[in-house]
Order: structure tokens, then C-alpha cells, then sequence
């Protein structure tokens, strides 16, 4: 299989980034030697024109194209022309002397795309996110190669607290290993003590709990934020941006846009992307219109001291 060609694809944008660094290094490029475009903002035409550029001082180059999102099944409305055709004579031929790396953001490529099969002849790498059990395997390695243990309750509240971002649990397990230093064993205090507690990733699940009317379920993850010394007036505006941002993505879905587009224009993963198209689509414009409402009096009440904010904030959860 050819080595001079290769696509990174997936949701696991952290992972992509760091097999793209670990490639550069194999490679032994200096800075010098590896140039990145952006597709969201460069024709695709100008990364091939590099890429065919023999390297001056070394051996090897490497010329990255990040968000070829091209390959995907819904193409981006906006955004420079890319000339396919360019790319596809580049991979019948490619330059010897260079590296050619194309990331594609997302949870598949277009298998019915000429472009993909012929890619498909070269190194493709998926690089998924990783499943709450992959995070769980993962930390205890990274524990366990420092000699330390965890104990699984400190095992359990990590995982809890990182949700299923990789780079936010690469983030955390350094600064927990910093933090617990010589200790042999990490325990749920140090956990509490040092994890970020990952807020709006818990207010996006009291938010989909409301909108699915399981008023329990809200309510059990918002008294464990507040229990973890969340402020109550923190959780209800992240729950009113929320709200307002379902609105507008209803709007964007009644224009014509799709799922690419509100990626796009909110910088998330294709998976966030693909839960927030689909909570504006099942919930009417009424329901969030009314909920919006009652929020944002709430809010006025609690900053004029008319209504206790945790109480304030229980009791609207109750209510829907």
C-alpha cells in the first residue's frame, strides 16, 4: 500500500491532529519542510501545487490539507472551489518526494465519490471518537505507566467529568498526574479536587432532558452539578443559550441548510452538529419559544431577588 498518500477521517479531531504531528516526526520534517492549508479558506488547487514542489535542503516534505470536507456526503455551501480533478491526476501520480496528508472531519467519507475510491488505494485511517470504556482503558493506562493505581470510583468521576472529548482527557490526565506527583494512588478526592468539572457538556443533558420531558433525569444531573458547587445562575444561562441556539438552528434548518452548514457556522464536531439539527428538528418552535420565555423571566426574578436560584431553577424543571 502507498505511504506517500494518506487521509485521517472522523469526529476524533484531537486524534487526527496528533497522528498528523506523530507522521511529521516519523518523517523527520522540520518546520521548514511541512506546510498546512486550510480548505475552509484555500483552494485545494494550492496545497497540490506544493505538494509537486521538489523540497530544497531535505529529502521529504509534507503538505497537510485540513478540512477536506469535499469528501463528505453533504458539501459545504460556502467556501473556495476545489478542483477534484487536480487532486485525482495528483494520486495517479504522486510526488516521491513528498507527504501528501488530507484530514477529513468527520464520521464517513463519500464511498460513492470517485475521489474516495481512489483514495482508498492509499493509507485511510478512521479516527473515531472514543466510547466511554475506550476513555476508561485509556486512563488507567496512562495511570498505571506512571506506576501509580486509581482507585474506580476516582476512575468513574474522571470519565464523568472529561465526557468523550479526547483532547479534554489528555488535558486533564496530565494535570492530575502533575498534581498527585509521588502519591501511588489516585483517589476521588484528587479527582474532585483537580478535574474540571465539564459543565456544558451536563447543561447540554438537562437541556435534550427537558426537551424530551424527563423533568428526572434533569433534574438528577442539575443537583449533581450544584451538589459539585456549580453556581445555579451559571447552569441557567448556559440552558438559555441553549435554547436560543435551538432557535436559531431551526431557522438555519428553514433557510435550506443541513447538517455541514451548522457545523460550519458553530465550530463543533459533525456528532454535536448532528445532535443539535436534530433537536431543533424534533421540538416545535412553540415548545422552545414558550420554555425560552419562562427562562428568561426566571432569570429577571432570580437577579431582582424575587425567586431563590436553586430552588427557582428546580422548580422549572419540575414544571415542564
Amino acid at each position: 500500500m502507498e505511504t506517500n498518500v494518506v487521509c485521517y477521517f472522523g469526529e476524533d479531531t484531537f486524534y487526527i491532529r496528533s497522528k498528523i504531528k506523530q507522521l511529521i516526526k516519523q518523517h523527520g520534517v522540520d518546520d521548514y519542510h511541512h506546510t498546512t492549508y486550510d480548505l475552509d479558506e484555500t483552494p485545494l488547487i494550492e496545497a497540490i501545487n506544493d505538494a509537486m514542489t521538489i523540497p530544497f535542503v531535505m529529502d521529504r516534505k509534507v503538505v497537510v490539507m485540513q478540512n477536506a470536507r469535499f469528501l463528505g456526503k453533504e458539501k459545504p455551501k460556502k467556501g473556495p472551489n476545489h478542483d477534484i480533478d487536480a487532486l485525482m491526476a495528483y494520486l495517479e501520480a504522486p510526488a516521491e518526494q513528498t507527504v501528501l496528508v488530507i484530514a477529513a472531519p468527520f464520521a464517513s467519507l463519500d464511498g460513492r465519490q470517485a475521489i474516495v475510491k481512489k483514495l482508498k488505494s492509499f493509507k485511510v485511517i478512521e479516527c473515531k471518537l472514543k466510547s466511554s470504556q475506550d476513555l476508561v482503558s485509556w486512563a488507567q493506562r496512562q495511570v498505571q505507566n506512571t506506576g501509580m493505581s486509581i482507585d474506580r470510583d476516582a476512575l468513574d468521576l474522571f470519565i464523568k467529568r472529561v465526557g468523550h472529548s479526547t483532547e479534554f482527557a489528555y488535558l486533564e490526565m496530565r494535570k492530575l498526574l502533575l498534581y498527585a506527583g509521588s502519591e501511588t494512588r489516585i483517589t476521588n478526592a484528587m479527582i474532585e479536587d483537580i478535574i474540571t468539572k465539564n459543565v456544558e457538556d451536563n447543561v447540554y443533558d438537562i437541556t435534550n432532558a427537558l426537551l424530551e420531558k424527563d423533568a428526572q433525569k434533569a433534574l438528577s444531573v442539575y443537583r449533581d452539578l450544584v451538589l459539585h458547587s456549580t453556581d445555579p445562575m451559571a447552569i441557567l444561562a448556559i440552558i438559555i443559550q441553549k435554547y436560543r441556539e435551538i432557535l436559531h438552528v431551526k431557522k438555519l434548518l428553514e433557510e435550506g441548510a443541513g447538517q455541514q452548514d451548522v457545523q460550519s457556522y458553530y465550530h463543533v464536531s459533525s456528532g454535536r452538529a448532528y445532535y443539535m439539527t436534530q433537536n431543533a428538528r424534533s421540538v416545535s418552535y412553540a415548545q422552545v419559544v414558550d420554555h425560552l420565555k419562562h427562562l428568561e423571566r426566571l432569570d429577571h426574578h432570580i437577579k431582582t431577588g424575587r425567586v431563590d436560584k436553586k430552588t427557582g431553577l428546580e422548580l422549572f424543571i419540575l414544571s415542564v
